[in-house]
């Protein structure tokens, strides 16, 4: 039997406050075919003692510039050698020293899209569940719960136009191609830091250009929808804020 190789990648900068539970939640997997990629951004604190402390377990890592999370992680993706490739953010970590094992179970589609849950730490609240053209459109799926197939990740990269949430149009026009490959499995496959920097800031061209995006991608009733959706709640935030 083979056993497929999953690519797990951190992309970290002065993250030494939480990066060893990150890694300690990869290290420790009973999945035996894990590689491991931790790249860093030229940290100024003591992320490299850490990464260095668990280099046995991890596969590659380096410590340079880049312009920005999603160029470090479109590097990752070039590195990356497994069968499925999956990022655990350096706040992250994964649910259950089983899991990887247990998502590899479930892999029965060489081109399948993967993806499950993440426990959101700071909301209390399970995401995402599963997603539809509908949704998809208002709610991403975490990137520290999908798992993408070598024959997607090494054709498609980030948008780096996109700073924050370059994840979201990723997943939108995947999703226009792919839609019958993604597989929602009903799994906790992350606990997330949602006080990370792409859920406290705003991206401010992708609230421009998402309206777009996902009419090109998801067809002009969804993009209808989603149009009056952003209508109503700017509607209900001028009201709160007129209070």
């Amino acid at each position: 039997m083979q056993y497929p190789k999953i690519s797990i990648i951190t992309v970290v900068r002065n993250g030494e406050k939480d990066l060893e539970s990150a890694i300690k939640s990869v290290v420790s997997q009973s999945y035996a075919h894990i590689e491991y990629i931790i790249l860093d951004g030229l940290s100024t604190d003591g992320t490299l003692d850490i990464i260095r402390k668990y280099e046995h377990g991890i596969a590659l890592w380096k410590s340079e510039a880049d312009r920005g999370i999603f160029d470090a992680m479109n590097k990752g993706l070039d590195l990356a050698t497994g069968d499925w490739v999956f990022f655990l953010g350096c706040d992250d970590v994964l649910a259950s020293p089983t899991i990887i094992e247990e998502v590899v179970a479930e892999m029965t589609d060489a081109d399948g899209i993967y993806y499950g849950n993440t426990y959101l730490k700071k909301s209390n609240q399970i995401y995402t569940g599963k997603v539809s053209r509908w949704n998809i459109a208002l709610r991403n799926i975490s990137h520290q719960a999908i798992f993408y197939p070598r024959s997607i990740y090494k054709q498609k990269k980030y948008n780096l136009d996109y700073k924050l949430t370059a994840d979201h149009v990723y997943n939108v026009e995947l999703y226009s191609r792919f839609a019958a490959h993604f597989v929602y499995m009903p799994k906790l496959i992350s606990i997330y830091n949602d006080l990370g920097m792409s859920s406290v800031n705003i991206d401010h061209r992708h609230k421009k250009d998402i309206i777009g995006i996902v009419y090109d991608n998801l067809g002009s009733a969804v993009g209808s929808y989603y149009w009056l959706r952003v209508k109503v709640s700017n509607f209900k935030n001028s009201l709160k804020g007129g209070k």
